[in-house]
């Protein structure tokens, strides 16, 4: 499986501008002008009264079908942050709540607990949001808007189960009872989560983990710090695909991935430093998993090899996962000198990418050699 890019939007979002001419000199906190906090960001050429300071959550919002982030914001306004939720559209990424960010209403204020005790927020099951909590190491159903926990809301503690847990990142499947957890390396793999908490099983990541994201009761996906993917299956489990985000930036600040379970596609958030204008340069990129087939099998004949019968033979066309893929038409040929003849010369794969021939055998004792090929363009 491969991840093809589809689109970036960039920059996908913006800072409130200052209005006026930049400072020559990083103004004082309290000066002819008021109070300014962070006088660095309207320091010439700097024109800008915001800048992010972290990106606290990332994630996919399937009852609206946005894509929401939530972050802190470095400010020169008082108090001199700022904690706003940012909504886009989770086909194009347009920034949604443009107008509400800017002119710093209050629906889009998210408060400065939900930004900073709620970290690395992702969908769950039953398209509920679930993150870990910087204040107390429990995994909590939260609210989309707030970042705040649900009252009465879904919550496990991992710090009382065996081992002790604490984790930063959590994928919480409650229909099968499963979840899966980092903190830094290693994907631990808890079932009975309801009843019993066992942790049967550790994936290795390629680095430190910078964001996990749920896909389904059995995928998560993850990107570390430097920018490779990965994909999970947290049931086996076993890495199911590595890939990398296009053209990685030596400066980029973090990745945060989530996936669009309408679409079926990934969407990675990079959050790269300020233009030399202080204007935001953080994007969206959008991916779409695509099974990248890497062999084909020897064709093997399933009905016993008789002078005059008609022989089933059956190759597999099988991605780097071990998975079957389809559609593909695979293309079968009898080497000369051929004695029989192939009654089937082209086959499509079927769901478990198998393609099946059919030869027609001779009457007398023969060796034959059938040929199998299949073309795969990239996307």
């Amino acid at each position: 499986m491969s991840l093809w890019h589809i689109r970036t939007v960039s920059p996908c979002m913006e800072y409130i501008e200052l209005g006026r001419a930049c400072y020559p000199t990083t103004p004082p906190l309290w000066g002819p002008d008021g109070l300014i906090y962070n006088g660095h960001l309207i320091t010439c050429p700097r024109h800008y009264k915001q800048t992010t300071n972290d990106v606290a959550n990332f994630f996919y919002e399937p009852g609206n079908d946005r894509l929401i982030a939530h972050l802190l914001l470095n400010t020169t306004y008082w108090p001199g942050w700022d904690a706003r939720r940012y909504e886009f559209d989770a086909e194009t990424g347009e920034w949604l709540n443009r107008d509400s960010v800017l002119n710093r209403s209050s629906d889009s204020w998210i408060g400065i607990w939900g930004a900073a005790w709620t970290r690395d927020a992702t969908m769950g099951s039953f398209n509920k949001i679930y993150a870990c909590r910087n204040s107390e190491t429990a995994i909590r159903e939260i609210s989309w808007r707030s970042a705040e926990p649900v009252s009465g809301g879904w919550w496990v503690d991992p710090y009382t189960w065996n081992p002790k847990s604490i984790y930063s990142f959590a994928v919480v499947n409650r229909v099968d009872n499963l979840l899966a957890a980092a903190s830094s390396w290693t994907l631990d793999c808890w079932r009975n989560i309801g009843t019993t908490p066992e942790r049967f099983a550790q994936l290795r990541l390629p680095n430190v983990l910078n964001y996990l994201a749920y896909e389904s009761r059995r995928n998560c996906w993850g990107i570390t710090r430097d920018g490779i993917i990965v994909k999970a299956d947290y049931q086996i489990p076993r890495w199911e695909m590595t890939s990398q985000v296009q053209n990685p930036a030596a400066d980029a600040k973090g990745y945060y991935i989530t996936y669009d379970t309408k679409r079926k596609q990934v969407v990675v958030f990079r959050w790269l430093p300020d233009a030399t204008d202080g204007a935001c340069r953080s994007q969206l990129e959008f991916y779409y998993p695509v099974v990248k087939a890497t062999r084909l099998t020897q064709p093997v004949p399933v009905n016993s090899l008789k002078a005059g019968e008609r022989i089933m033979l059956v190759s597999h066309l099988v991605g780097d996962a071990g998975e079957g893929v389809t559609p593909y038409t695979v293309e079968g040929e009898l080497a000369p000198p051929a004695e029989g003849y192939l009654a089937t010369p082209v086959s499509g794969t079927e769901l478990n990418g198998r393609a099946s021939f059919f030869y027609q055998a001779p009457w007398q004792t023969c060796t034959e050699t059938l040929k199998v090929s299949v073309n795969i363009e990239e996307p």
